[in-house]
């Protein structure tokens, strides 16, 4: 009995590890669905966390973009640019990263990682040279 029960939570734990991308994807579609909800930024922004960190990186990256459209008056907005960078530089995308980058510098360039985008934007510039 206690095998099939250690065997029956295996598989619930596997399947339930296999629904994140699923559940991440339709919490940001639902955000989007109601842009003027407050929580839909942090929901968003939720999703891209959790996508980066399960190296989903071209999901993130696009949700990302999706939500500078979709929340330009958003206190995340740093958050989206930025993230927009490190997942189009993720995913080999250097053109988009390099324009993330410097879209986040000049919008946001006191911001606590304007440091880590400059030094990011200088070494994919160095590397398209």
């Amino acid at each position: 009995m206690f095998k099939k029960l250690l065997i029956l939570v295996f598989v619930l734990v596997i399947v339930g590890m296999a629904c994140i991308p699923l559940w991440t994807t339709m919490m940001a579609e639902k955000a989007f669905e109601n842009p003027t909800q407050k929580m839909s930024p942090e929901a968003v922004r939720d999703s891209i966390k959790v996508k980066m960190y399960i190296y989903l990186f071209e999901d993130a990256r696009k949700i990302s973009e999706k939500a500078v459209i979709y929340f330009p008056e958003s206190p995340e907005m740093p958050f989206f640019i930025y993230n927009a960078a490190i997942c189009s530089d993720k995913i080999g995308n250097k053109d988009a990263a390099i324009y993330w980058y410097g879209r986040f510098l000049e919008d946001y360039p006191k911001h606590e990682w304007a440091n880590q985008a400059q030094k990011a934007l200088d070494l994919l510039k160095n590397m398209k040279d």
